[in-house]
C-alpha cells in the first residue's frame, strides 16, 4: 500500500459531496483519487470542481485500478450489493453508506465476501461516530446511569423538509420508507449505546397516508431486549410542526441521559444534580457534521491498522433483521420475535 491510502468514491450525490469529499480531502491518511457515477456528466463536473484526478461512469473502473486501496460505496440501497461484492473480490476495503442494504439476506451476502476476501467492510452509522453520543456510550458502559431499562427515541422530520429523493420512497430501491431511512439509525444507536445486547422481540405499526407515498411516512415501534431494556421507537418524515424533533432519553436506575441536546441528571447523595460534561466537541449545531468526520477517519485508522470497527458489518445485517421484524409485524398485526421463524 502506498503512503497514504488510495480511494475511490462511488456515487457522486449529495453524500458524497457534503461529507466524505471534503473530509477525504482533510484526512491526513488517505488521498481520493477516483469518483464514479453512472450519470457521467455528474462525475466530471465534480472531479473538476474538488480536483479528483480519475472519473468514470462506470465503477468497476474503479475497481479494476490496482492503485486503488478502499472505495466509498455511496449510492441508492438497491446497488449496495452488487457494488460492494465487485470490490471486495478487487480486493478493496469498503466503507458502504447506510441502510446497507435492502434485507438481511444481501447484508450477510455482503458479510461473507468481506471474509473470503480478508477485508474491511464498514457501514457507515454515521450516529455512532457523534461526539455526545460515544460520550454516553461510555458512561452507559460505565454503569454511570446503572441499570437502563426503558430508552425512547424519536425523529420527526418536518413535514416540507422531508427527502423527496424519488428513490428513497420506492420499496424495490431502498428497501421500505421511514422505518429504513430513520428508523434503523436510531434503533442501531441505541443498541449500541446499550451494549449491543440480543434483540427479543419486536413490534411495529406503520402509516402511509400523510404524504401519499407508496411506502411508510411514519411508524411507532416496540422493541424488547435480552437483560430487561425495551425501547419505544417513532419517527416520521410527515411532523406536522415548525420545527423537526429529535430526543432520546436513556433512563436508569442511577440517572438519566438525554440527546439532542446532551443532559445527563445523576441521583447523587438523594439528590438530582446535572452531571452534563461540557465542550465545544458537544454542541448540538456540531455534532452531527462532526460524526460523518470522526466516521471516516475510523475507517482509515481500522485500514491502518491502527484499530478494530465500530461498525461492523455482521452488526448492520443483525440490525436489518430487526427491521425486518418491525415490517412483519405491522403486516401481520402481531409482537414478533428477532431471528425466530416463529
Amino acid at each position: 500500500m502506498a503512503d497514504k491510502i488510495r480511494v475511490g468514491i462511488v456515487g457522486a450525490g449529495g453524500v458524497s459531496q457534503l461529507f466524505h469529499i471534503p473530509l477525504l480531502k482533510k484526512n491526513a491518511q488517505a488521498e481520493l483519487v477516483a469518483i464514479a457515477d453512472t450519470d457521467y456528466a455528474k462525475a466530471a463536473a465534480l472531479a473538476e470542481k474538488e480536483k479528483i484526478p480519475k472519473f468514470f461512469r462506470d465503477a468497476e473502473r474503479i475497481f479494476d485500478d490496482p492503485d486503488i486501496d478502499a472505495v466509498h460505496i455511496n449510492t441508492p440501497t438497491n446497488s449496495h450489493l452488487a457494488l460492494t461484492l465487485a470490490a471486495l473480490a478487487a480486493g478493496k476495503h469498503v466503507l458502504v453508506e447506510k441502510p446497507m442494504a435492502r434485507k438481511s439476506e444481501e447484508a450477510q451476502r455482503m458479510v461473507q465476501a468481506a471474509k473470503k476476501a480478508n477485508r474491511h467492510l464498514m457501514v457507515g452509522m454515521n450516529l455512532r461516530f457523534r461526539p455526545d453520543v460515544m460520550l454516553l456510550h461510555e458512561w452507559v458502559q460505565g454503569g454511570e446511569l446503572g441499570a437502563i431499562r426503558v430508552v425512547r427515541a424519536s425523529w420527526l422530520k418536518r413535514k416540507e423538509t422531508w427527502s423527496r429523493s424519488p428513490w428513497l420512497h420506492e420499496s424495490r430501491i431502498s428497501g421500505g420508507g421511514v422505518l429504513m431511512d430513520l428508523g434503523l439509525q436510531l434503533l442501531d444507536v441505541c443498541w449500541w449505546v446499550l451494549g449491543k445486547p440480543k434483540i427479543k422481540r419486536v413490534s411495529a405499526n406503520l402509516s402511509k397516508d400523510r404524504l401519499n407515498l407508496r411506502v411508510e411516512d411514519t411508524f411507532s415501534s416496540y422493541v424488547t431486549f435480552q437483560g430487561g431494556a425495551s425501547l419505544l421507537l417513532n419517527s416520521t418524515w410527515a411532523y406536522m410542526s415548525d420545527d423537526s424533533a429529535a430526543l432520546t432519553v436513556f433512563s436508569g436506575n442511577k440517572g438519566i441521559a438525554e440527546l439532542n441536546p446532551l443532559k445527563i441528571t445523576k441521583e447523587i447523595h438523594g439528590s438530582l444534580v446535572n452531571v452534563t460534561p461540557a465542550g465545544p466537541q458537544l454542541r448540538t449545531t456540531t455534532v452531527y457534521n462532526k460524526s460523518f468526520e470522526y466516521e471516516i477517519e475510523h475507517f482509515y485508522n481500522v485500514v491502518s491498522g491502527k484499530g478494530k470497527l465500530m461498525s461492523t458489518a455482521e452488526e448492520s445485517a443483525y440490525i436489518l433483521e430487526a427491521v425486518e421484524a418491525a415490517y412483519r409485524s405491522a403486516s401481520e398485526g402481531r409482537e414478533v420475535l428477532v431471528g425466530a421463524d416463529d
